[in-house]
């Protein structure tokens, strides 16, 4: 799960029902504690309900032949998104009154999303879409029972018309989104995950074991012509002609092999600023996919995962990370070397940074965190060589801007036993990353050059 669910540990059940009693009559006692019946539709229905009541002051309300979504499964995707965000924003002006506006494609019967992008960050603004009726009532319903009708927009797709289309390049008259020139941040999408019903029925026989949850749903909310790759493939065709629209196109997936085909044709159009990540709910395993058409670039923290499974599928490093034994330097030294190499560096601006109050960092002992601006390369060996042949260009570095990175520095737990075995219980690190820029030649070159000139002066 991601490192800001509150669901990582699981919640106590007895407890919520002090405050969503309908939920009691499903306790159930166990030799582990107090659980819940997770293959009953309608204990499933009440957990979803006291856990949206209780932690998001939300209520919603349900139709029994519609999908019923886990809480912490779709909160995962949204705090993804929150980092996606902040990361695409980094380099702007800091203003903490920013509208920032997504699109959910499919949003069901309960407009999960909406409800917890909105109720989690103020600031947010939905336009959904669904193509049946049924579920767009219910979201209506959930959206002004809960008093959000001026933050979303709801918007019927035809079943096998756009996509995105339709929503990204008309104009939505709204009290709050309302322009002729609207541009969105982001999209979320958990699209149809089967292609017939024959593919349900495949999909079934084939667990080897009982799923630890049951599965509800209409068949237009699991189906979809060629699956949830091709719904996903589709959307990559239509990013191609709507572009920067869209500043991070997403998708959630539940196939390996569908992040395979989606990756596969990411490559084919040449579209290679994109991330993955996986969201681990119990034994359920879900991916995400992001692409982008802008110079913004997103940390491996975000972007990559670790696991050999995926590792052909992973995005190139946007990080780069140099680990120093902390014998051979203080946290404090090693912030003050950085600091010192950077301001010699010409045509280099820095800026601190002040992380974000739900902001997870890799220690808590962080030192130097800035942002690096430059405005033309002026530290490797060819740039110096162009200088010393000729005079240097004039250049407004007020307006010019080829590069920016993250530099941030810290103190991390060691977790080797033979580290420890020696008396060695933190390392230091110093993290390079990839914020903004079209060339990564120039943001892997940077990288280099900092990491020798730290490493000389430790």
């Amino acid at each position: 799960m991601h490192p800001r669910n509150p669901y990582r540990t699981a919640p106590d059940f007895a407890s919520l029902t002090d405050v969503y009693p309908a939920l009691k009559p499903h306790l159930l006692t166990t030799p582990s504690g107090v659980s819940i019946d997770f293959q009953n539709e309608t204990s499933q229905r009440r957990l979803t309900e006291a856990l949206l009541q209780r932690d998001f002051n939300l209520s919603i309300n349900l139709p029994e032949d519609r999908l019923c979504p886990p809480v912490p499964n779709r909160l995962n995707y949204v705090l993804w998104i929150q980092d996606i965000v902040h990361a695409t924003y980094l380099t702007e002006p800091s203003n903490p009154l920013r509208t920032i506006t997504g699109v959910d494609i499919g949003t069901g019967a309960s407009a999960i999303y909406p409800l917890l992008g909105c109720q989690s960050n103020v600031h947010w603004r939905f336009v959904a879409t669904d193509i049946d009726g049924k579920s767009l009532h219910y979201a209506q319903l959930n959206i002004h029972g809960n008093n959000l009708q001026s933050r979303m927009k709801l918007v019927k797709s035809e079943p096998g018309g756009p996509i995105l289309r339709h929503v990204l390049t008309t104009t939505l008259q709204s009290p709050s989104l309302s322009t002729t020139e609207m541009s969105f941040d982001f999209t979320m999408c958990n699209p149809p995950f089967y292609s017939s019903k024959d593919d349900v029925q495949r999909s079934a026989e084939a667990k080897e074991y009982q799923p630890n949850a049951v599965c509800t749903g209409a068949d237009v909310e699991m189906i979809t012509p060629g699956g949830e790759a091709a719904f996903v493939c589709k959307m990559v065709s239509e990013s191609l002609e709507l572009r920067t629209r869209c500043r991070w196109y997403t998708s959630m997936l539940g196939k390996l092999s569908s992040l395979t085909e989606v990756v596969n044709v990411l490559h084919g159009n040449k579209i290679d600023n994109y991330a993955v990540t996986e969201f681990v709910q119990g034994q359920t395993r879900r991916w995400a996919i992001a692409w982008s058409f802008g110079d913004v670039h997103l940390p491996d923290s975000i972007a990559r995962i670790s696991s050999p499974s995926v590792h052909s599928l992973m995005p190139a490093h946007n990080t780069v990370q140099q680990t120093y034994p902390q014998s051979t330097s203080s946290l404090d030294h090693l912030s003050s070397v950085v600091a010192s190499i950077l301001s010699s560096v010409e045509s280099v601006s820095t800026r601190p940074l002040i992380p974000r109050d739900d902001e997870t960092a890799s220690s808590a002992l962080t030192g130097a965190d800035v942002l690096v601006t430059a405005a033309r390369d002026t530290w490797s060996r060819a740039a110096r060589r162009r200088k010393m042949r000729e005079a240097v260009m004039q250049v407004d570095e007020e307006l010019s801007v080829a590069l920016v990175c993250r530099v941030a520095c810290a103190a991390l737990e060691e977790d080797d036993p033979a580290a420890r075995a020696r008396g060695v219980a933190e390392s230091l690190v110093l993290q390079c990353h990839w914020v903004k820029g079209s060339d990564r030649g120039l943001f892997e070159s940077f990288a280099s050059h900092l990491s020798r000139k730290v490493s000389a002066a430790l």
